[in-house]
């Protein structure tokens, strides 16, 4: 009786290999297509934070911005809250006692920008393998630190054109017109 060797047979190796090949071959292009849905999801979701500002703001007369960190690659929505009014209680005592009646126009002291008390107010991270990389804006191009989109009372704004880019290389462009009600995503090649 002749002794077994042990090991695998060519026929087996071949196997193996095919195997290996039919799945990467399923699994791996979904690799890319993870991340492309990843950065037109972030796109769709961006636009959607620009719009609730400029709607809010047209909603509310209260300028609001999105504010873009691109160096910790999060954003968030800000408003600017009016300042706090005078009591009107001390007013109304402040008039009688001096006999005269303060038709002086409130003071139009801005206050500074703060997040929203709501969700839209939460810094939202992008996800990974997503960047922020540039913002364009009328005073230059912008590719590090943080900017800002703002929206003013009627809802008009500077133009803006923010460039989200994936790992792989494709792009996104948001591109913020001065007047119009809704956001435009291009491709950025």
């Amino acid at each position: 009786m002749a002794p077994r060797r042990a090991g695998f047979t060519l026929l087996e190796m071949l196997a193996v290999v095919m195997i290996i090949g039919l799945i990467s071959s399923l699994v791996l292009p979904g690799f890319g297509f993870v991340t492309a849905r990843a950065l037109e999801d972030q796109a769709q979701e961006l636009a959607a934070g620009l719009e609730f500002a400029r709607q809010r703001t047209v909603m509310t007369a209260v300028p609001h911005r999105v504010v873009l960190d691109l160096d910790a690659e999060v954003w968030w929505v800000e408003w600017q809250p009016a300042p706090e009014a005078p009591d009107a209680a001390a007013v109304d005592e402040a008039e009688r006692e001096s006999g005269r009646i303060d038709l002086s126009p409130p003071p139009t002291q801005a206050s500074e920008f703060v997040p929203l008390p709501s969700g839209a107010g939460r810094r939202a991270r992008l996800p990974d393998g997503v960047f922020l990389a540039s913002v364009s804006t009328p005073e230059g191009v912008v590719e590090r630190e943080r900017v800002a989109v703002a929206f003013e009372r009627d809802g008009s704004a500077d133009p803006a054109e923010i460039t989200l880019l994936e790992e792989g290389g494709t792009g996104r462009v948001l591109q913020v017109r001065p007047l119009a009600d809704a956001v435009r995503i291009l491709d950025a090649s």
